[in-house]
């Protein structure tokens, strides 16, 4: 304010020198009825006087708002240190916030220690990081995340739930996701792409790929439970008009193979092969059969398994 004042002071005296020297003549001007007069250099030098006077009470003002402002900031970032530990300590008390409102915004989200993202006006990350815990997919990108950063691994954790296979294969050399990510590929890849890629061929794997021409090598390379490679037999057994078909697609596995025996009424070679293969389920149900006992085998089977 003091060098503002001396340059002001040495334009105003130039400004007055330069009209007196131009100009040496004066101008009246009527004031309330009053006639004054004046050499211009005198009024040059009032009227540039009167605007330096009006510029200082301006900055004045100005100064004044910038030092409460400065001062309300300080304090603000005092309190709202204070309201983040209260908010973690699980204490109600907040102080008031004057100048940094949109960050108490973000500290009252804070609970202990969690925070529970609510839907914001003044930050979208906070709505995105919201969608995202509410399991929608968002477009990180201008995130620019790496891909080890937990919001980008949840939302591939999303993507994968909503059965999104590129997703699926991003995460699987992810430890945390590699699981959710062979389920839905075993369940909704091509059978090519499960078969060349090694993915486990789950009961779902197979009664999705029932038409497939490759259906023989998932149930051969298949490592399921007795009980859901029935479940398989018995789909099948409804809609395949050739037994000899339906046997051939579970050479391989005996126990849903047998069962299939049965179910065709080729009740010798069944017993045959579960007395060969110790399979005593089978051996008892079908000596039974042999001592006159009618039984549904699904009945036996609902009772046994």
């Amino acid at each position: 304010m003091k060098k503002y004042t001396i340059i002001s002071v040495l334009l105003i005296a130039l400004a007055g020198l330069f009209t007196y020297i131009n100009t040496n003549s004066t101008t009246t001007f009527d004031m309330l009825g009053i006639q004054i007069t004046l050499l211009n250099a005198v009024w040059t030098m009032l009227f540039l006087t009167i605007f330096y006077l009006i510029s200082i009470i301006y900055f004045s003002i100005e100064k004044f708002k910038t030092f409460k402002f400065d001062r309300n900031i300080k304090k603000d970032k005092i309190n709202i240190l204070k309201n983040v530990e209260n908010k973690i300590l699980y204490r109600n008390k907040l102080l008031p916030i004057k100048e940094l409102v949109e960050l108490e915004e973000l500290v009252e989200m804070v609970e202990g220690d969690k925070i529970i993202f609510k839907e914001s006006e003044k930050f979208d990350f906070v709505n995105d990081l919201l969608k995202l815990q509410q399991g929608e997919v968002v477009d990180l990108k201008k995130y620019k995340f790496s891909k080890d950063n937990p919001w980008y691994l949840k939302n591939l954790e999303n993507k994968i739930n909503k059965e999104d296979l590129e997703a699926a294969k991003e995460a699987l050399n992810i430890p945390s996701l590699k699981d959710k990510a062979l389920k839905l590929l075993s369940k909704k890849a091509e059978v090519r792409e499960i078969l060349a890629n090694n993915y486990p061929i789950t009961k779902e794997t197979i009664l999705n790929n029932l038409d497939s021409d490759r259906l023989k090598e998932l149930i051969e390379k298949s490592n399921l439970k007795n009980e859901e490679y029935i479940e398989i037999a018995q789909v099948l057994y409804k809609t395949t008009e050739i037994p000899e078909h339906l046997l051939e697609l579970f050479e391989s596995k005996i126990v849903p193979y047998i069962y299939l025996l049965i179910e065709y009424e080729m009740i010798e070679k069944a017993l045959e092969l579960a007395k060969e293969n110790e399979i005593k389920i089978f051996e008892y149900y079908l000596l039974l059969r042999e001592h006159g006992e009618k039984i549904d085998i699904k009945e036996y089977l609902n009772a046994k398994l």
